[in-house]
């Protein structure tokens, strides 16, 4: 008889103990929010699944830390051409986008043509997330012109997963920068698809660039590049 509930008391152990593992990983998932650039409405939209946004900015105005954006096929974009318009989102949060895939989902990072009055400084980067924790891009294009100093600024920690890549970026991760399985696609006019600018870490897994002067990944022979490369 002991030993009957001895064994119906360690099941019950192993069953409360796998509950919290199963609550803690919806937890981390947090909420989800959905952006549709051709469907929604910033207006009446309220950012769930049958209502959507029509802009990310709108999105990020409340965002809650650990949410994910789900964005509908469409171009997207969180730069303001003029600075004093220039939002700031997630600061000291996470959070993740998720498209519906590299051909259907465009994100501009920075402006489409940088302004020539800044070049050669870091004023033509995309500060949209400027002292985020950490933000994720999954299956979407991410797109950047072909100027120096480009990218999103002082983010923390940036992950880049199945995604494309289509121009010339410096700024990612100001502490940690993982690409994987990503496509970078480089200038027409050759030079380097990406720059390891910024950061103490910067991780690629099964990545594909495609360059025209075999120039890959460039890093500085400086401290201003990161620490560990893999």
């Amino acid at each position: 008889m002991k030993k009957r509930i001895l064994a119906c008391l360690l099941a019950l152990v192993m069953l409360v103990g796998l509950l919290p593992a199963t609550v803690l990983a919806e937890d981390v998932a947090g909420p989800k929010v959905y952006v549709d650039a051709k469907n929604g409405n910033d207006s009446t939209g309220n950012g769930t699944k049958g209502s959507p946004y029509k802009t990310v900015g709108k999105a990020l105005e409340n965002i809650e830390d650990n949410a994910t954006v789900y964005l509908a096929d469409g171009n997207y974009s969180t730069f303001a051409e003029d600075k004093s318009e220039q939002a700031t989102y997630c600061v000291g949060k996470t959070v993740t986008f998720v498209g519906t895939g590299a051909k259907s989902v465009n994100w501009q990072i920075g402006a489409e043509v940088p302004n020539p009055a800044l070049e050669g400084t870091e004023y033509n980067g995309d500060y949209s997330f400027d002292g985020a924790k950490s933000v994720t891009f999954k299956n979407l294009t991410l797109m950047s012109a072909e100027e120096n100093y480009l990218g999103f600024i002082r983010i923390n920690n940036t992950i880049v997963e199945d995604c494309t890549i289509i121009g010339r970026t410096f700024y990612w991760g100001y502490e940690t920068s993982l690409f994987k399985n990503v496509i970078f696609n480089g200038p027409k006019t050759g030079y380097y698809p990406i720059w390891t600018y910024t950061g103490h870490e910067t991780t690629f897994k099964g990545c594909t660039f495609n360059v025209t002067d075999g120039r890959v990944v460039n890093v500085p022979a400086s401290e201003d590049g990161p620490q560990n490369l893999t």
